[in-house]
């Protein structure tokens, strides 16, 4: 663990100096309103971030580097000069997971702000989302500006603005995970090896794929009953008519499951009430075509405004949330609503076509088809499976009671199998 700074306040009274000193002599070239500036930083964030400089920023190569590099130095640099801890918590991931092969070093990047309550300081509200993206195929960069540049760039964005208002009573941590898409690797490194009182953890949020807020304002948000009562504590800032904060937002609930397959998952199985905010799935998912600009930058502004307020309350307030498990049903990240399921748990890390089936639930139209873990679907009725976007609008199409057959690769042979929905 490399801990890069912490600031006591002699070192903010000098460093607000020179800052004054700089400002008095430097004039700004552009007067905006602050929304814009907001919006401008967004759009810098993540055209770095995902920029082909970093080529893709997969574990364990330079692109890896390079991001943490960046993220550190906005950790230590943003805001106004306030006291924090700065941190890199190094870890080893398997790039070829199955074989324990090709090990490689990535990072979680940490950064703390200390809370202003003598009692309070000691829990915490944690906001985080992975800054590494897939492996490049077929020798295309995969630049993954909306998975994940845009929850990086979020978490960023955040810590800036806290960093600058300095008035939570909690201590807040802000996280850059490394390794999530080889299977959550990062977070689950930090829960098993935490630098924090996992206990004293009032709330973990998760910022995964932000950046494709469409034109309905559609914004999933999942987590909402890990804890007794937090939906209704959720209720003033979710309401369209009455929040100041909604801004016409389109927000779905995702219901009883939990979403097993980002980071706010890990930190549920520690007992930890968590938020997860999601834009949708899009057919540049995983593709060389997630670039920066699709990114919708002042929906990104949006999001960021209501996840202030969110973080700001469960930081101030006095009640400590109290964890409740949920229903462990199958939840995915939708892009469009699906009509049917199959119950199955997509494998995410499975970079061929088709989707890879992690797990299968009991009682569940593809358990009871006969499908098992590692299967491959690759065709249903008639429709070729490419990847989880083709998937995923397929089941949008069916009804409850439909039958189709359904393709799997099995041991690299294919199997068809009868399913009724």
């Amino acid at each position: 663990m490399k801990k890069i700074l912490l600031m006591n306040s002699v070192e903010i009274n000098a460093l607000v100096l020179l800052l004054l000193i700089g400002y008095l002599t430097t004039i700004p070239e552009i007067k905006s309103t602050n929304d814009d500036i907001r919006v401008h930083a967004f759009h810098n964030h993540i055209t770095y971030l995902a920029s082909d400089k970093l080529e893709g920023r997969s574990s364990g190569t330079q692109g890896d580097e390079l991001a943490k590099d960046y993220i550190v130095n906005h950790f230590t640099t943003a805001g106004l000069p306030t006291e924090r801890v700065v941190e890199v918590q190094e870890h080893y991931v398997y790039k070829d997971r199955r074989n324990k092969k090709n090990k490689v070093l990535t990072y979680n990047i940490i950064a703390t702000l200390p809370g202003t309550d003598d009692k309070l300081k000691e829990e915490y509200v944690v906001v985080g989302g992975h800054y590494d993206s897939v492996s490049n195929k077929l020798d295309k960069i995969h630049n993954g500006a909306d998975d994940n540049a845009s929850g990086t760039s979020m978490v960023l964005e955040l810590f800036e603005k806290f960093a600058a208002s300095n008035t939570h009573k909690r201590t807040l941590v802000f996280m850059a995970f490394g390794g999530e898409e080889l299977g959550l690797l990062g977070s689950k490194h930090f829960v098993n090896n935490p630098t924090i009182d996992l206990q004293q953890v009032q709330l973990m949020v998760n910022l995964d794929m932000v950046g494709r807020l469409d034109n309905e304002k559609n914004l999933q948000l999942g987590g909402t009953l890990t804890a007794i009562d937090l939906d209704k504590k959720l209720e003033p800032f979710l309401n369209q008519v009455e929040n100041r904060w909604q801004n016409n937002l389109n927000i779905t609930e995702l219901g009883k499951g939990i979403f097993k397959r980002s980071d706010h998952y890990s930190f549920y199985l520690k007992d930890i009430p968590v938020l997860f905010f999601f834009t949708g799935l899009h057919e540049d998912y995983h593709g060389p075509t997630d670039d920066s600009n699709k990114v919708n930058y002042r929906g990104m502004k949006v999001i960021s405004d209501l996840v202030h307020p969110i973080m700001e309350e469960f930081a101030n307030t006095p009640e400590k949330l109290v964890f409740q498990p949920v229903e462990l049903e199958e939840q995915s990240m939708p892009a469009v609503k699906m009509k049917v399921t199959l119950g199955v748990m997509p494998d995410y890390a499975h970079e061929g076509d088709g989707l890879k089936i992690d797990a299968v639930i009991d009682n569940r139209p593809g358990k009871k088809a006969g499908m098992l873990a590692g299967d491959i679907i690759v065709d249903i009725g008639g429709t070729p499976i490419k990847d989880i976007y083709a998937y995923m609008k397929i089941l949008s199409q069916l009804n409850s009671g439909d039958k189709a057959e359904v393709k799997v690769l099995r041991n690299d042979s294919e199997m068809v199998l009868q399913v009724q929905f």
